[in-house]
């Protein structure tokens, strides 16, 4: 019978501490990057590390919002509650469980070798047995850089997190904004149904006091029929504008009745194209090359450290059958670097590294573009706005008053009414669609720059329309 024996006070510490070599401490790091100014309050923050793990869970869900909505709930419902960046969180801790796992030494290997066995016919009485434990050390500062790797990735999944962040961040202020816009168009063209009822009224009037043909009322008749279709197109735009609201925070209908913000603020001053510039570090798509710029050379001292062998060592326990002795084994192996000194996936690593410089610099150029074409349009936007908010709508009302009544008294004929009501319900509308236009070219410049420009001196304007 074989028999096999650990030489007591010597094997087992050796085994322990081998075992145990591989249970080292995880690194103090975390993936989740500092949030941009730009949405980050204690209802949209990230969640928080925690001490027993990578990450605590994400942040008590906001509740449905229900009632009168406004900007501030919307938002922290969408940040909370929504399915899409939901996802992109778990993907920052499973990154950050990389990094603990990347921390983690080989495990080492633990074997039975059995030599001579049934030398000369002898079967079992002959074999000489060993129990073997075999452990790799990594030189190169392998593991440092294994784990450094990880750390950078982890770095980067959140840096996409914090750019998803702030994508649904801004789909939330736009659908939003689109919501108010919905609401505005329908409140308009339920007063231009008003109007027409009015127009129509006044035509039915005079033809019936025989001062306008028959005619002029089957006109008035069919532009208030128009008047009306027109009407339930805006409150169907207004339903899907507040189911696209709802679906950034995982709802299928919309449980709010009515959204409320500041539809007619706009900026004091127009900020100067050349404060904007600096602030593009903030960009997260941005910002994250830099931490792609530190994987590359991560990668780089990797394959370096990949070109150093590993030794192995190994102990052991030999048992002699013959003599029923046991003698204690050990020895070191390494490959040696004769043939493969990693030299293309070194070559691959600085390439790789160059052309995370180049796409850098390119995003930058793109991004700078970007700036420059939202800034237009929000100087273009807003000359719009006031332009008419303070002249073309209360001129145009004043219009269709004069014109109305000025039908009324036989001084204007019914094309004249009709083309004032048309021309005001115009403009009330290109007044929405230039206000939508203004709140969207601020949210896309705050998208860019990471920043939120309300520091600036808002005035708010009257609403006029």
């Amino acid at each position: 019978m074989i028999r096999m024996k650990i030489i007591k006070g010597i094997g087992l510490p050796i085994l322990a501490g081998l075992c145990l070599g591989g249970c080292a401490s995880p690194p103090e790091h975390s993936a989740w990057p500092e949030s941009r100014p730009l949405g980050a309050n204690p209802h949209t923050a990230a969640p928080a590390t925690r001490e027993d793990g990578p990450t605590a869970p994400a942040p008590e869900p906001a509740g449905e919002p229900a009632g009168t909505l406004h900007l501030d709930e919307a938002l922290a419902a969408t940040l909370t509650r929504s399915p899409e960046l939901e996802a992109f969180s778990y993907e920052v801790r499973a990154a950050e469980a990389r990094i603990l796992q990347a921390n983690r030494l080989p495990n080492p290997k633990l074997g039975i070798e059995v030599e001579e066995f049934n030398r000369d016919g002898a079967g079992a009485d002959s074999a000489e047995a060993g129990l073997v434990l075999k452990q790799q050390f990594q030189l190169g500062r392998k593991r440092y850089w294994r784990t450094r790797m990880a750390e950078v990735e982890g770095e980067l999944a959140g840096w996409r997190y914090e750019s998803k962040r702030l994508d649904i961040f801004t789909a939330a202020r736009q659908r939003f904004l689109a919501v108010i816009a919905a609401q505005r168009k329908l409140e308009l063209s339920r007063s231009s149904v008003e109007l027409a009822e009015k127009a129509a009224q006044a035509v039915t009037t005079r033809v019936s006091a025989g001062k306008e043909p028959q005619l002029q009322a089957a006109k008035a008749s069919a532009e208030l029929e128009m008047a009306r279709i027109v009407a339930l197109e805006a409150e169907n735009a207004m339903d899907v504008a507040r189911r696209r609201l709802a679906a950034l925070w995982g709802s299928e209908t919309a449980m709010f009745d009515l959204a409320k913000g500041n539809f007619d603020t706009t900026l004091d001053t127009m900020p100067p194209l050349a404060d904007l510039r600096p602030l593009l570090t903030r960009n997260p798509d941005l910002a994250r090359w830099d931490a792609m710029q530190r994987l590359r050379a991560t990668q780089i001292s990797t394959a370096k450290a990949a070109r150093v062998p590993d030794v192995t060592g190994a102990f052991g326990v030999q048992h002699y059958q013959e003599d029923d002795t046991s003698a204690l084994a050990f020895g070191l192996s390494l490959p040696l670097p004769l043939f493969d000194r990693n030299r293309g996936a070194i070559e691959a690593a600085r390439q790789s590294e160059d052309a995370a410089q180049a796409t850098r610099a390119a995003l930058e150029l793109q991004l700078a573009t970007q700036l420059v074409e939202n800034h237009a349009r929000l100087v273009v936007a807003h000359r719009r706005v006031e332009a008419l908010r303070t002249k073309v709508v209360p001129t145009m009302a004043a219009a269709f008053e004069a014109a109305h009544d000025g039908y009324v008294e036989g001084k204007f004929g019914f094309l004249d009414m009709l083309d004032a009501q048309r021309s005001l319900f115009e403009v009330r509308t290109a007044l929405v669609n230039a206000q939508v236009q203004y709140h969207t070219a601020i949210s896309d410049l705050e998208r860019l720059t990471g920043t939120p420009l309300d520091l600036i001196t808002h005035t708010e304007g009257e609403d006029k329309s």
